[in-house]
C-alpha cells in the first residue's frame, strides 16, 4: 500500500490520526482504483489494483 502520508506531503501521521486521515484521502484512492480497474491496470499475483503515491501526481 502506498503512503498516505505522501499524499498530504505530511510527517508519518501518528496512529491515532490515521482513521481521519484516510477519511480525508478516501475520495482521492476512490477515484484512483476506478481508474485503474476501468483501465484494467491489474499487477502481481492474483492479479489486483495496486495503488502508489506516484498514481496521484498531476
Amino acid at each position: 500500500m502506498f503512503g498516505r502520508n505522501s499524499l498530504e506531503r505530511v510527517p508519518r501521521a501518528p496512529a491515532d490520526q490515521r482513521e481521519e486521515q484516510f477519511a480525508r484521502l478516501r475520495d482521492r484512492i476512490d477515484a484512483c482504483v476506478s481508474r485503474k480497474f476501468l483501465a484494467r491496470e491489474f499487477e502481481g499475483t492474483p492479479p489486483g489494483i495496486i495503488v502508489r503515491s506516484i498514481d496521484f501526481r498531476s
